[in-house]
């Protein structure tokens, strides 16, 4: 006897508490031959309720580790500039603490990055997101000011190393304040070229969220919208089992569980191409992208159609609304016995020929 998919009725809102307690029992009884996966499908969408953002620009020469409109948890890695390298042998002659504030332009057509040092001070009350015009001052003695009209996206603090070659000639390096060697190099340090004076600077996320990237010539930009978990069918609870009437009778004295999905009293199994679809849309199953297709727009609300690829190919349902210029349409599919709406993209639906 194998293990198959069945559904459980719970109590809305207690489906987590569900799973615990049917892993607690699985423990405790040593039914892991019996009881496979426990499965709440849940997908992360945007929290429009806390539209929390993080912005982040790194350089054009930075590694980036995701993708626009993937799904990251808290402390994922979303970027990395290279380490800062020195270019040609000589001398630190200056090696200073600056404050830099980049402030991207009305229309973000373009930034300007400017650096103020410590030693004058930044002016109280700038911040990210702090809108400023050409003339507001930056800095402290009102020596330093900006010239655009604008508003403020990153304050970091970096060091300014000036590097006096052996032709004469200055180079200068702005590095992150944090990823500076200080202990090794101080002003009259002798430095050769490739030697790291800063090391790679990672960016990770500040809490989990939904990644976009925006690319200009000179910078990119990274923003981690903050989402949250959405569960795809409350009150339910998937669970992959062996069955027999003693297992059956354990879970439905479960704390919580109301029932088996079931026809005459009897747990129904879900078919392949149901359970599939649940677990292709959470990640636990994978599946073949299919190339795109030519688009038709001919389609009608309430019109039956099938569902050529993606986590529900091979189902069939029937059009509920249409949305032209996303060409997106929400369709009522069946499943387990009850509807449920999905958004599908034009190019995974076809129809049906009689």
């Amino acid at each position: 006897m194998r293990k198959e998919w069945y559904v459980l009725q719970v109590y809305s809102g207690m489906e987590n508490k569900v799973k615990e307690n049917i892993e607690e029992k699985v423990k405790n009884l040593g039914y892991d031959k019996y009881i496979g996966k426990i499965v709440i499908p849940e997908i992360e969408e945007l929290n429009y309720t806390n539209r929390r953002i993080d912005r982040m620009f790194v350089s054009k020469d930075a590694e980036l580790f995701v993708k626009k409109g993937k799904d990251v948890k808290k402390g994922d890695l979303l970027a990395k500039e290279p380490a800062i390298k020195i270019k040609s042998k000589g001398k630190i002659v200056e090696a200073k603490n600056y404050r830099k504030i980049m402030v991207e332009t009305e229309g973000k057509k373009y930034s300007k990055t400017f650096l103020i040092p410590e030693s004058v001070g930044v002016i109280a009350g700038l911040r990210v997101g702090k809108k400023v015009v050409s003339g507001t001052p930056l800095s402290k003695n009102f020596e330093y000011e900006c010239d655009v009209d604008g508003e403020i996206v990153s304050i970091d603090k970096v060091k300014r190393v000036i590097v006096q070659s052996e032709s004469g000639e200055n180079e200068v390096y702005i590095v992150p304040k944090e990823t500076f060697k200080s202990d090794i190099y101080k002003v009259g340090t002798i430095v050769e070229p490739e030697e790291i004076i800063g090391d790679a600077k990672e960016y990770r996320a500040k809490f989990a969220g939904r990644v976009d990237i925006r690319e200009t010539a000179l910078i990119k930009e990274i923003r981690l919208i903050k989402t949250k978990k959405k569960n795809l069918f409350p009150g339910y609870v998937f669970i992959e089992m062996m069955y027999t009437k003693e297992v059956e009778d354990t879970i439905k004295k479960i704390p919580y569980v109301s029932t088996f999905l079931n026809i005459g009293g009897k747990p129904v199994k879900l078919q392949k191409n149901e359970i599939s679809a649940v677990l292709r849309l959470i990640g636990e199953e994978s599946f073949e992208k299919k190339k795109l297709q030519e688009i038709r727009t001919d389609f009608e609300i309430g019109e039956h159609i099938k569902i050529i690829s993606g986590p529900f190919e091979y189902f069939t349902g029937k059009i509920k609304a249409i949305d032209l210029e996303k060409q997106e349409v929400k369709v009522g599919v069946s499943m387990f016995g009850r509807e449920t709406t999905v958004t599908l993209s034009l190019s995974e639906i076809e129809k049906i020929i009689d």
